[in-house]
C-alpha cells in the first residue's frame, strides 16, 4: 500500500470541506491536482472515499472511519517527530561553559540546575580553567560563557554583573585573628596575605589591593602557586598560621581540619561574578545561559545588598 501523508492531509481537508473547490483554496493546489490526489489515495486503498454528485460530496462510511481515526495518527506522528527532533537537540545542541575554581563552589551547580530545568534537551559541557585563560577561550570562541571573578573589560566581549559574594577571610585556627566574630579590611594591617597569582587571575588578584589601598595602607602579600583547587591553598594555611587569605565566604564548601573562616563586613567588601560572552557572539546559547544566571540570581538575591 503506496499512501503518502500528502495524500492524506489532503483527504482530510477534503473531508473536512465536503468541497473540493474549497478544499483546493485551503491547500492552495488546483481542484483538478487535488482529484488526481484523492483518486491516487482510493486507488492505493482499493475503496471509495467520497460519493460525488454534481451538487454535494458525501463521505462513504469507510471514508468517515478514515476521517475519524486520523487525527488521532496524525498527532502521534507529531509528537514522534518533537521527540525526535529534541533528541536531536539534545545530541547536537551544546552550551559550552569556562569557569574559574572558586565558581564551582556554589555558583555555577546552581546556574547548571537552572539551565538544566529549562533546557533538558541542551547539554552542558564545563571545563575549570584560569580567569585569563578562560576569557581567551571566550575570544576565541572556543567556548560559549565565561564566569570569571573580578572581571576586567576587554575589546570584543561583553559581561554583567551576576553576583556581588561577600568575602571573608581563611585562616589557621591558631591564627591571632581566627576567634574574631567578624573583621574589618582594615584590621588586615600587617597581616601576610596569599594571593593568587596576578597573571592567572589579575581581578583576583588585585581585589585586596584595591580594597586595602582605599584605607590609606598596602598589603603584604605573598604569592601561592596554587593549582586548580583550593585544597593545596588551604593546606598552606593550615601550615602556615601567620598567613591568611581572602576569598568569596563559598569557599567555606570546602573544609580542611585547623582551617577557620571569619567573615569581612565592610560594605564594599564583595566579590564580583561575571558573565563573559563574545560581544559579536551569535549562538542562541549565549542568551540561555545568561537568562538561567538572570533567573538564578534573582532566586538567590545575588545582587541584593548583604547577599
Amino acid at each position: 500500500m503506496d499512501v503518502s501523508l500528502k495524500q492524506l492531509r489532503s483527504f482530510m481537508v477534503v473531508a473536512d470541506e465536503l468541497s473540493f473547490t474549497r478544499a483546493a483554496e485551503r491547500l492552495y493546489v488546483s481542484q483538478p491536482a487535488l482529484s488526481v490526489q484523492i483518486a491516487s489515495l482510493e486507488r492505493a486503498l482499493g475503496l471509495s472515499l467520497f460519493r460525488r454528485t454534481s451538487r454535494s460530496v458525501e463521505l462513504t462510511d469507510a471514508g468517515r472511519s478514515l476521517a475519524e481515526g486520523l487525527p488521532h495518527v496524525f498527532g502521534e506522528l507529531g509528537r514522534a517527530l518533537e521527540r525526535a527532533q529534541r533528541i536531536h537537540l539534545r545530541d547536537r545542541a551544546t552550551l559550552r561553559i569556562v569557569y574559574t575554581a572558586s565558581v564551582a563552589y556554589q555558583a555555577l551547580p546552581l546556574l547548571l540546575d537552572r539551565f538544566a530545568v529549562d533546557h533538558p534537551e541542551i547539554r552542558a559541557v564545563t571545563k575549570q580553567e584560569w580567569s585569563t585563560q578562560a576569557v581567551e577561550s571566550v575570544r576565541a570562541g572556543t567556548a560559549d560563557v565565561a564566569l570569571v571573578r573580578e572581571f576586567t573589560p576587554v575589546d570584543g566581549l561583553a559581561g554583567e554583573v551576576v553576583r556581588l559574594e561577600p568575602i571573608a577571610a581563611f585562616m589557621s585556627a591558631s591564627h591571632a585573628l581566627a576567634r574574631r566574630g567578624e573583621l574589618r579590611i582594615v584590621d588586615l594591617r600587617d597581616h601576610v596575605q596569599v594571593v593568587v597569582p596576578g597573571r592567572l587571575a589579575p581581578g583576583f588578584h588585585s581585589l585586596l589591593g584595591r580594597l586595602c589601598a582605599l584605607r590609606g595602607f598596602a598589603p603584604t602579600e605573598v604569592e601561592i602557586e596554587s593549582p586548580d583547587n583550593r585544597e593545596p591553598l588551604l593546606a598552606h594555611l593550615s601550615r602556615h598560621p601567620e598567613h591568611m587569605f581572602v576569598g568569596p565566604v563559598s569557599m567555606s564548601n570546602v573544609t580542611w581540619d585547623g582551617v577557620v573562616q571569619v567573615p569581612i563586613v565592610d560594605q564594599d567588601a564583595h566579590m564580583q561574578l561575571t558573565l563573559v560572552w563574545r560581544a559579536d557572539a551569535t549562538s542562541p546559547m549565549v542568551e540561555l545561559a545568561r537568562a538561567a544566571a538572570h533567573e538564578t540570581a534573582a532566586r538567590e538575591g545575588w545582587l541584593s545588598s548583604g547577599e
